[in-house]
């Protein structure tokens, strides 16, 4: 994260801030009993207020505070230095209506602006963050990325900073999956059951290690990845499987909507649904989650409003013979390409030698400051190329928002051994176009043939026209002879004809 602005990008909507701020307090509850020495507290100042205090070892650190009432409603993001090495004015960028939350809290920012060195905010209303200024960030990129991402692999290495005790890995992603009904109190029992590398169970400890995070509703339930399908190779050792989650609501942007795969999978493909009509909404991202446990998906309308549910894909993998540590850490590899920053930016993610590339994703790094809908840069293809690499394509449409893009291929090791045998990847690409030419809503589909092979990837590409197609859909599906891809795109505001292929990507093991 090179900057503010980048931040507020990753930054998902205001509830699920709350919660991600929420699981890492009852975490950081159950492994230190004293309020004072936890790396991360959750407190209610008053009805539909809260505060997130998360600190780093070093000293410094992350106040996130909310307020679910009145004029002032929204959540504000501030960082801190030691007293006066903050930055001088970054209260005077913030809405007024949100210094609220500071009272509320109450925090020392208002007598001492020189605390403050950074901010990021969001009122109610607002379908994006927007940040002070493009500088870096005050604070320790480990106390953002708790934030960006709900990684259990993240927060067990944030809490072992702090403590030098490791929590137990399936609690700790059991914890981190938990939604809340976003009550004014916080539940004990969220944290039941979770225990240290060293086994000692800690559930019971739980309510008593509460007194500073409050209380949840205790309907609290965990947020789960629906499966869709589940499939072996021929050589019986690589299992598949494609998992979705849609939104619980209608918003007009989506960021980093998560698909989980199995905690024994790692997330090696995956795509979006957004909607084509009655003025559609178009995908922005489709991405591996940086520890491997989820993909990620984002989307937009574009120049007039258009509410929707994004739904996100993941496909995980697992090889039997291949602890997760090893598939994740040893034979999988994910390259990531940045494009040049363009109108129309396009980039290829290479991959490395040894390796076969077996699915690849995309992210466009568009922004918008002001907190509008006209501008933003939409995504046109994600696709395999001939030669071993991953291509990314995306464009502004009709209004000028140039940007940059990401291409990530996911890569696996040609050739590994598996219980003192060695195996070689074969790999299958097939594609498809659209049936009857260029269409203004084209849409495209194809399967993995009976040849023994998994479904590890899949791609679409809108071909290059003006004022040109934008990719809504791109998702995994058990359709026809066997696991596949469908995919569609659409013209938006102006009638535009175009073509659309679809790819998909599979994978089997053979030995020798």
């Amino acid at each position: 994260m090179k900057n503010l602005h980048d931040v507020a990008l990753r930054l998902p909507d205001t509830a699920e801030v709350l919660d991600r701020c929420a699981s890492l307090a009852v975490l950081h509850a159950i492994l230190e009993p004293d309020p004072a020495r936890r790396g991360c507290t959750l407190t209610a100042a008053r009805e539909g207020a809260h505060t997130a205090r998360l600190r780093h070892p070093d000293g410094r650190w992350l106040s996130v505070g909310f307020s679910a009432t009145g004029a002032g409603a929204g959540a504000l993001l501030h960082w801190h230095q030691e007293p006066g090495q903050g930055r001088p004015g970054v209260l005077d960028d913030v809405p007024e209506s949100l210094w609220r939350i500071l009272e509320d809290v109450p925090c020392a920012c208002l007598d001492d602006p020189r605390l403050m060195a950074a901010a990021i905010w969001r009122e109610t209303g607002d379908d994006t963050w927007r940040a002070t200024d493009d500088s870096a960030p005050g604070t320790t990129p480990s106390l953002l990325r708790c934030l960006t991402g709900r990684s259990p692999e993240r927060a067990r290495r944030f809490a072992f900073k702090h403590y030098g005790t490791r929590a137990g890995r399936e609690a700790v992603h059991h914890l981190m999956a938990l939604r809340t009904d976003r009550g004014p109190e916080l539940v004990t029992d969220r944290g039941a059951g979770l225990v240290t590398d060293r086994g000692a169970g800690l559930g019971p400890s739980a309510e008593r290690a509460f007194p500073s995070v409050g209380r949840l509703p205790s309907a609290a339930t965990p947020r789960r990845s629906r499966e869709l399908f589940r499939r072996r190779d021929a050589s019986g050792l690589i299992t598949t499987a494609a998992f979705r989650y849609r939104a619980g609501r209608d918003q007009q942007h989506f960021t980093d909507l998560r698909a989980d795969v199995d905690g024994d999978m790692v997330a090696i493909g995956g795509g979006a649904r957004a909607v084509d009509s009655p003025q559609g909404a178009l995908l922005t991202a489709s991405y591996p989650a940086d520890d491997g446990t989820a993909w990620l998906a984002s989307s937009k309308d574009h120049n007039v409003p258009q509410p929707h549910r994004l739904t996100a894909f993941a496909i995980g993998m697992r090889i039997d013979g291949v602890g997760r540590e090893r598939l994740a850490g040893e034979l999988l590899t994910v390259v990531r390409t940045r494009s040049a920053h363009a109108a129309h930016p396009f980039a290829s993610a290479r991959v490395p030698e040894g390796h076969t590339l077996i699915g690849g994703g995309f992210r466009v790094n568009w922004r918008d400051p002001r907190g509008g809908h006209t501008e933003g840069n939409l995504a046109t293809g994600s696709f395999p190329r001939a030669g071993g690499a991953w291509t990314a394509r995306s464009k502004d449409h009709r209004v000028s928002s140039p940007c940059t893009i990401d291409a990530y291929a996911v890569c696996l090791k040609s050739s590994f051994v598996i219980d003192g045998v060695r195996y070689t990847v074969d790999v299958r690409t097939d594609f498809a176009e659209s049936d009857g030419g260029p269409v203004p809503h084209p849409s495209a589909a194809v399967s993995l043939p009976a040849t023994g092979h998994v479904l590890t990837g899949i791609g679409a590409e809108a071909l290059p026209t003006e004022p040109g197609s934008l990719l809504w859909q791109l998702e995994p599906t058990a359709d026809g002879t066997g696991p596949g891809v469908r995919s569609g795109a659409k013209d938006h505001g102006e009638w535009s004809p175009d073509t659309l292929c679809a790819w998909v990507l599979g994978i089997r093991l053979i030995q020798g």
